[in-house]
Formats: C-alpha cells, sequence, structure tokens
C-alpha cells in the first residue's frame, strides 16, 4: 500500500505503521466543535521533518487519520525530511499562519538551535499546539556484538578502536545520548547520522554498523524478532515499556536522561482559536484508551493532556536543558 501526496513520490507504509494507522477507532469522547467554513476550510497539510517508518511518521499519520474524521477535512502527510529535521521545521515556519499547515517534529526541534545556525527560533518562529508522544532510547547492538547486557557491553566497548552507531540525524536526542555517553566514558563512540530512524535501524540489523541508538518504536519490531539486542534505557528510570532493561543512571552514569518526544506546530501568527481547537483535538486523541494502547504495542506512550500553556512551557523547559547538554558535551552538528 502507498500513500500518495501530489507532487510527491508515492510512500511506502510499513506494517507497524499501517497497523497503527489503520487500528485506532475514534473515541467516544464527544468532538470539539468547529464552525462551519472557518477552520479547517480546506485539506491541511501535515509536515513531518523525517522519513516514512519512523517514530514521527508513524504517529503522525495516526493523528492525521483522527483529525481528518473529527474536523470533516483531509489531514494529509508530506514527508520532509533532511538534517535531522531542519528542512521540514523551517519549510514549514515560513507557510501562511492559517493552520493549513502544520509541523511534527521530534526532539531534535529544540535541540538543533543549541547546536548550530537555523533558520527558526523554537518558541518565535513556530507556536508549539500539543506534546504528543514520547518514547524511551535505546542503545541496540547487532548480534554479533559480543556483549548480552550492559556490563558486558561496557567491557567491549572499552577495547574497541572505533564503535560506529547511527542515529536518525544529527542534532537529535538520539545523537546527544550517543555523545554524552562519549563524554562520560571517554570510549571511541563514533556518530553515523542517518536521514531518519528507518535507514540507521536497517543498517544496524544488517551489521553495517554494530550498533545505534534509537527510540524504542523505530527498532521494537527488530528487538521482538532479535535482530538487534536492546544493551540499555537511556531515560532516567526503566519503562514500563521494557521493564527488564536497565537505565545508564543504574550503571552509574548520574543525570542521564534522554528520551524521544514529539510536538505538533504551527507558524507563528496563528490563530488563537485555532491553536485552541488543535491542542484540544490533539490532547483527546493522543490520550484515548485506543491511541494509548495502540501506542503502548509499538513501544511508545502519551505524554499526558497539556493545554497550550503547560505545552509551551514544557518546550520552553525543553530547549533550556538541551542548551545545558549541548555546552557539557562539547558536541557540534557535523559530529
Amino acid at each position: 500500500m502507498a500513500i500518495v501526496v501530489p507532487g510527491l513520490t508515492r510512500l511506502p507504509v510499513c506494517a507497524a505503521m499501517l497497523g497503527l494507522w489503520m487500528a485506532v477507532s475514534s473515541p467516544a469522547t464527544a468532538h470539539a466543535q468547529v464552525p462551519a467554513g472557518v477552520y479547517p476550510s480546506r485539506p491541511v497539510t501535515m509536515v513531518v521533518a523525517f522519513p516514512p517508518g519512523g517514530m514521527t511518521d508513524i504517529v503522525s499519520r495516526a493523528l492525521a487519520k483522527e483529525l481528518s474524521q473529527s474536523l470533516g477535512q483531509a489531514f494529509i502527510i508530506e514527508n520532509r525530511a533532511g538534517v535531522a529535521g531542519q528542512v521540514g521545521t523551517e519549510y514549514v515556519a515560513k507557510q501562511p499562519p492559517d493552520g493549513h499547515t502544520l509541523l511534527v517534529g521530534a526532539t531534535g526541534y529544540v535541540i538543533a538551535p543549541a547546536m548550530k545556525k537555523v533558520a527558526y527560533d523554537p518558541l518565535k518562529s513556530l507556536e508549539p499546539v500539543a506534546v504528543l508522544a514520547k518514547a524511551p532510547n535505546l542503545i541496540v547492538v547487532h548480534p554479533g556484538v559480543p556483549a548480552k547486557n550492559l556490563a558486558e557491553f561496557l567491557d567491549w566497548a572499552k577495547t574497541q578502536d572505533s564503535i560506529p552507531f547511527g542515529t536518525a540525524g544529527a542534532a537529535g536526542s538520539t545523537h546527544l545520548g550517543g555523545e554524552w555517553l562519549r563524554k562520560l566514558t571517554g570510549y571511541r563512540f563514533t556518530h553515523v547520522p542517518y536521514k531518519g530512524a528507518a535507514p540507521a535501524t536497517n543498517d544496524a540489523v544488517a551489521g553495517q554498523i554494530p550498533m545505534a541508538v534509537q527510540d524504542s518504536m523505530s527498532v521494537s519490531a527488530f528487538i521482538t524478532s532479535a535482530r538487534l539486542r536492546p544493551i540499555a534505557n537511556m531515560s532516567a528510570e526503566r519503562s514500563r515499556l521494557f521493564p527488564e532493561l536497565p537505565t545508564l543512571r543504574e550503571a552509574g552514569f548520574k543525570d542521564f536522561d534522554v528520551y524521544t518526544w514529539l510536538g505538533l506546530y504551527a507558524p507563528a501568527g496563528t490563530p488563537g482559536p485555532v491553536l485552541a481547537l488543535l491542542n484540544r483535538e490533539a490532547n483527546r486523541i493522543m490520550n484515548s484508551p485506543e491511541m494509548t494502547e495502540r501506542l503502548r504495542q509499538q513501544y511508545s506512550e502519551p505524554m499526558g493532556v497539556m493545554d497550550l500553556a503547560r505545552t509551551r512551557a514544557f518546550v520552553a523547559a525543553e530547549v533550556a536543558k538541551w542548551k545545558r547538554v549541548v555546552v557539557d558535551t562539547g558536541v557540534s552538528a557535523q559530529e
């Protein structure tokens, strides 16, 4: 099956993505009331800043399906990948602020401005609309790596001249997670950026790279099939999704807390009622029992209900947090 977006190539839909996208039923709660002919008055483009197949794309398609049903207009996914989400982000920042072009971005949205010159300000160029979902970042290795657990992995890593690790791209949370580990251990981890989680994961499965740092949704199917071995959870606490997987904090890496979260954004200047409607609908959809269960099956979870003020405060706190991490690690976008 493929999704056709006018002017773009046909986009393949992976089995996991299709399952999440098609299986979510509409929650029974009442839909927000939309004044006829006001918004949306035509199809809405949801720009996904990464290629098809990764967490951002999977969640976006599930959300778009539900928004199309509740708001009476098509919400069309358009993948604009590149530079760890920067291409799609900068594109949406330049669109008319009428709510008909939206962005779904990952944690790199708040990280990139701390690392390099970008053509957007995360709190001025776009308006945070909703925080959609989160997933722990995991260290996964090819089965050929001689390590069954975190302790064995660190012993092995200590002996290696170079350990390439793949991520969805430079300036994302997976990239910074790997660089933070390099800084704390002094081991020779070498970043290999890809144009999205799917190609990085595929190369790890194929043994082209021994290791990847990825969000759990992007690698869960390969963990289940034993084509990748999970070594550690980078979040502060053990995840309900992987209760047996230890955290890096448990291994003595104090304050280590890295996970992937997804946000929905609109160009700055978008009318307040449109933002409020989208926030209300996104919260309703993403925190419904049906979506929560579908996310759990894909090894991710909702972030909880946040109104517009709380959403903006969360994004602002993340901007500050990642500025500190960038300074502490001394990493640049080229690494």
